[in-house]
């Protein structure tokens, strides 16, 4: 190989190095916005973030992606050269969502890193319109979005987390303070100092070990909320609801074959027409047609209707009866009609739950 041939290769492979080693460096100028803080009505806002390649090759930016459909993202779609500029211009749509927001917007690139996030932060103050629709509900300057809090079915020993959103409405800061009476349920507010256009969480863990009925149960969560910088005070509550339910799923095959089984009397308790101020009681039986022990777990009358139910057993032994009685107090129902339901809760794994139809006319 001649001088010449030889020199022209190791030329050839130099460039070949130098191409290898070329890289695009994105520089961002900016990586985080902050709106501050923004009516509603605007709909939407905007800002450009640019970003310039300190490297010796050409940047291109292949795509660009966001964490949340309300954040979208235009960029630059030529090549940047060594030294020249580019930009991401990104929108927040508000969608009529008042409060804070922090979106997240990624940008892909052949330099190195090959990935850069950006940041959007900011606070939508929402019309009264906006804020009436997302939070109906509240005490003074504070709204919520629901009155109650329904935690549904648990098995007894389970436990379930659940929160109510709120926001507020003052132009002053919050100090907001939650509290309920019960062993089995906590509550807390996060934060607890909330800002004007500010939103918090009231969350709540339930222990259902702890609940004190089984079947349905209903506590009351009490707030407060306490003006920063005056004098105002403000009161508010709202209801925690869950259905206490025995697991059988556990049982095996022997346990099910001998199980209790429930067999009440009647399907409907009737007081017929009686006479106010004169307490009237009925009368039926249960009777265990299973084998194991039967336990009544609750006898259950939905509050305001003026009416108990008491067993004089609580457990039945195999073909054993209780007597169940019913009373209705007259005083308070002059000209009414008389129309609910007594559930029965039992530990029979096929009828947990055993409803009778109490009718009667006050008059």
């Amino acid at each position: 190989m001649t001088t010449l041939k030889r020199n022209m290769m190791l030329w050839a492979l130099c460039l070949v190095s130098l191409a290898a080693t070329a890289q695009s460096v994105p520089s961002w100028l900016e990586t985080t916005h902050d709106f501050g803080k923004f009516r509603d009505s605007l709909k939407s806002v905007s800002t450009t973030m640019r970003v310039v390649n300190r490297g010796d090759s050409a940047l291109v930016i292949t795509r660009v992606q966001s964490n949340c459909g309300c954040t979208v993202a235009e960029y630059t779609r030529q090549a940047i050269e060594p030294g020249d500029t580019g930009s991401v211009q990104v929108t927040y749509s508000t969608r009529d969502i008042p409060g804070p927001f922090e979106k997240k917007v990624y940008v892909y690139t052949n330099g190195k890193p090959r990935k850069s996030t950006l940041t959007v932060k900011g606070s939508v103050i929402g019309s009264a319109e906006t804020v009436a629709e997302r939070y109906p509900f509240g005490f003074g300057p504070i709204r919520l979005n629901s009155a109650s809090m329904p935690l549904g079915e648990v098995f007894r020993g389970n436990s379930r987390n659940a929160y109510i959103s709120g926001y507020n409405t003052s132009s002053d800061t919050m100090l907001v303070h939650a509290a309920i009476n019960s062993k089995y349920i906590s509550c807390n507010v996060l934060p607890d100092t909330i800002e004007p256009g500010g939103i918090f969480i009231v969350s709540v863990h339930c222990s259902s070990a702890g609940a004190p009925q089984w079947g349905f149960n209903i506590d009351t969560v009490k707030m407060t909320a306490h003006s920063l910088h005056g004098t105002e005070q403000y009161e508010g509550k709202f209801n925690v609801m869950l259905q206490v339910k025995e697991n059988f799923s556990r049982m095996t095959e022997k346990q099910r074959r001998n199980a209790p089984v429930i067999e009440v009397s009647t399907d409907k308790v009737d007081f017929e027409t009686c006479a106010p101020n004169e307490p009237v009681t009925r009368t039926f039986s249960i009777t265990n047609r299973g084998k194991d022990v039967l336990r009544l777990r609750r006898l259950f009358v939905p509050e305001g209707e003026g009416i108990t139910a008491t067993s004089d057993r609580d457990e039945l032994k195999k073909g054993q009866s209780a007597t169940v009685s019913v009373t209705l107090d007259t005083s308070a129902r002059a000209n009414s009609v008389v129309n609910t339901l007594l559930t029965i809760i039992a530990n029979d794994p096929y009828t947990p739950q055993t409803q009778l139809r109490l009718v009667g006319i006050v008059k």
